[in-house]
């Protein structure tokens, strides 16, 4: 019968083969943790992203061609275009009335109107509303954070005949309106609202 034991090198040798396997495991794990965090938080931005785009084209979709009115002056167009009105954004922005909120049997003191506004503002996209469909002298908009590290807002219109414009100081709405966002983690994104029919004449 063989009784021989290990020797002192193949205990080393067994030791070091283990440590190694623990090492390779524990890389495997980190790798596999970090990945798992990485498709977690890609899909957070996505789900920010898609609920983002969805609102702009709720609010879009219902939008009415009724002329603004901003601290107490007189109504202005039906949509607003650029940074310098009420959005104070820090690039493009654009506001407009929208109906569709809804309010039933006019229980609130409010209508079925608002007045809405998408602006950047520190590198953020923001939505902002009043309670009312006009901006009253005196109160503040309430502000909705929709995405964080915008870089750049964009936004186009498309004229009757066709032509993309940067700008827009029409008495009538646009055809549609195309928003161009660029993200850090995304890159460039764009997407292009179109109308409802009938109130683009």
């Amino acid at each position: 019968m063989n009784s021989r034991g290990f020797t002192f090198i193949e205990m080393l040798l067994a030791s070091a083969i283990f440590a190694l396997i623990g090492l390779a495991s524990v890389a495997v794990l980190d790798s596999v943790t970090r990945s798992d965090t990485a498709s977690q938080q890609a899909m957070q931005r996505l789900q920010r992203l898609q609920q983002a785009m969805m609102l702009l084209d709720r609010d879009l979709w219902q939008i009415t061609p009724r002329h603004i009115r901003v601290n107490g002056e007189a109504p202005l167009k039906v949509m607003l275009a650029g940074s310098q009105n009420w959005l104070e954004s820090d690039d493009d922005g654009f506001s407009f009335s929208h109906a569709g909120w809804t309010n039933p049997g006019m229980v609130l003191p409010r209508s079925e109107v608002q007045l809405v506004g998408y602006r950047l503002k520190e590198n953020k996209l923001e939505r902002m509303f009043y309670l009312y469909p006009d901006a009253v002298t005196g109160t503040e908009p309430q502000v909705q954070v929709l995405l964080d590290d915008v870089e750049s807002l964009k936004v186009h219109y498309l004229d009757p005949e066709g032509v993309w414009k940067e700008s827009w100081d029409q008495g009538t709405l646009p055809k549609a309106v195309k928003i161009q966002l660029t993200q850090q983690s995304s890159g460039v994104l764009e997407r292009v609202f179109a109308m409802p029919e009938g109130l683009t004449q």
